[in-house]
């Protein structure tokens, strides 16, 4: 189970759903209450598609204006944060054209890294020298990352850090399950090929 499917089971309160339909009667404090509870979620992933916290604070205030007149489209046909993570990574692309910039999938310090880099053996080491090695590997993946074309950077976020399945990461960004396993699988190997050099020389 994902962090954030562990996150969501352990949310006491109404549930996501319920807030939408509250709100849609009426009840201004329940999207107060989704704004508190996705506010945080929604910066972080703008921050690490557009490597900026100036634009991804932008991203963010944009993403709730934009759900304030979405929000009644919402008809459930898949959960309430899917639907919104894809309104967000719209709204990133959107900003990213405008300001004519690439996504980035910025990381941000003692956050959970992608896959590649959780494979990389660990001796559990508090040493000086091997917390200087973590944070090399780390420095490592990033720029490996940061060279990717959107389209992968965009399920490695999706998938390997934002926790969200294969069928989400579709719905998400509106392509097909085979789409979805394909570009996973490529961005990887393109990861693998960036990193190999660097590996091999540490063994």
């Amino acid at each position: 189970m994902s962090k954030r499917d562990e996150g969501e089971e352990g949310r006491r309160g109404p549930s996501d759903e319920e807030l939408v339909r509250a709100y849609l009667d009426g009840d201004q404090r329940a999207f107060e209450e989704l704004v508190s509870r996705y506010q945080p979620v929604v910066m972080n992933m703008a921050y690490r598609m557009l490597g900026n916290r100036s634009d991804a604070a932008d991203v963010c205030q944009e993403v709730f204006l934009l759900l304030l007149r979405k929000l009644r489209s919402f008809r459930g046909e898949a959960k309430f944060s899917t639907w919104l993570y894809r309104v967000s990574m719209n709204a990133c692309h959107d900003h990213a054209r405008r300001s004519r910039r690439h996504l980035s999938l910025s990381e941000s310090p003692n956050e959970e890294m992608p896959e590649m880099e959780q494979r990389l053996p660990d001796d559990h080491s508090d040493s000086p020298e091997r917390s200087m090695e973590r944070e090399e590997v780390r420095g490592k993946v990033q720029e490996a990352i940061t060279r990717l074309p959107p389209k992968f950077k965009e399920v490695l976020y999706l998938h390997d850090i934002g926790g969200f399945d294969y069928k989400e990461v579709a719905q998400i960004l509106g392509i097909s399950l085979g789409t979805v396993k394909s570009r996973l699988n490529r961005a990887r190997n393109r990861l693998a090929g960036e990193l190999r050099e660097y590996w091999e020389q540490g063994t």
